[in-house]
């Protein structure tokens, strides 16, 4: 019996610099459902340490270096 998986692949993922606290990311979606979103990721330095329901520190800090290393964060 082959093992169920929960993943959904195939969807086309952008992101990019708003402000020096802020990535925009945009996903479409070739499957059932919602067909594309925008949403951010917030640093909680935009916020003065503050968490809120944007703030993801971890994830700001890896798309940040990913936007970095190939020199789209200017």
């Amino acid at each position: 019996m082959k093992s169920e998986t929960k993943t959904v692949s195939g969807l086309n993922l952008n992101f990019w610099k708003q402000d020096e606290h802020t990535i925009h990311i945009s996903i479409k979606n070739p499957h059932a459902g919602k067909d594309s979103w925008l949403t951010s990721i917030e640093s909680t330095e935009k916020h003065d340490g503050k968490q809120m329901a944007r703030t993801h520190d971890n994830l700001f800090r890896d798309l940040k270096a990913i936007l970095e290393a190939n020199g789209k964060w200017q």
